[in-house]
């Protein structure tokens, strides 16, 4: 006669597992959140490090009045409490920082989505300056740490490179990272670019792609 023996630990040994994944999975998930507590889509370790709320959703104020809201600062790598982020006379809201929408190497025309929800296009030609900064989002942020990780400011919250036609792209001096035009693809951001109209035509000057 065969019988069976049960064991009556293996239910319990069961339940067990399933209250300590549960466990598990709320405290990553606790984690996950706490890196943006107020759900602005922009990490409270970057709100904390400009004195920026980590209770109230940021993305859409603009307290250096630069014409840029903070999550596009946040996008191109721009400081929200400078309205000039790299100190080069024109305000960041009037950088063009955006994101590439398309590019034709054939025409060399670049069209870019601007994080104010406007769009420029314009020529890229063997005289335009491609530049990649190094450091994405942090570029011109030294000093900015004096607060430490926690702090927020009173009222904050008050308000060799191929281009078209054969030719060559131009490489950036000054620090930056030369870029060639395999590097302008669509949803790169860029954070600042110069663009030139003169007699109906538009090309640009300069493209600095944050990466």
């Amino acid at each position: 006669m065969n019988r069976t023996t049960k064991n009556p630990t293996r239910p319990w040994a069961a339940l067990l597992a399933l209250a300590l994944g549960a466990a598990a999975f709320l405290a990553l998930a606790g984690t996950a959140s706490a890196k943006d507590r107020n759900h602005d889509r922009i990490p409270d370790r970057w709100e904390a490090r400009h004195h920026l709320s980590l209770k109230v959703n940021q993305a859409r104020r603009d307290q250096d009045r630069d014409h840029l809201r903070n999550r596009a600062e946040f996008l191109a790598g721009d400081n929200p409490r400078d309205e000039d982020s790299d100190e080069d006379g024109v305000m960041d809201g009037e950088e063009n920082a955006g994101t590439i929408a398309s590019f034709d190497a054939a025409s060399g025309r670049l069209v870019i989505d601007l994080f104010g929800k406007e769009t420029i296009a314009g020529a890229v030609t063997p005289q335009t300056e491609i530049k990649c900064e190094s450091e994405h989002a942090g570029a011109h942020e030294a000093g900015d740490d004096n607060g430490g990780e926690g702090g927020t400011e009173p009222g904050d919250d008050n308000g060799g490179n191929s281009g078209p036609s054969g030719t060559s792209a131009r490489q950036s001096g000054d620090g930056e990272a030369g870029c060639t035009l395999a590097d302008l693809k669509v949803g790169a951001v860029v954070q600042e670019a110069e663009l030139q109209i003169e007699q109906g035509q538009a090309t640009f000057e300069e493209v600095e792609l944050a990466q």
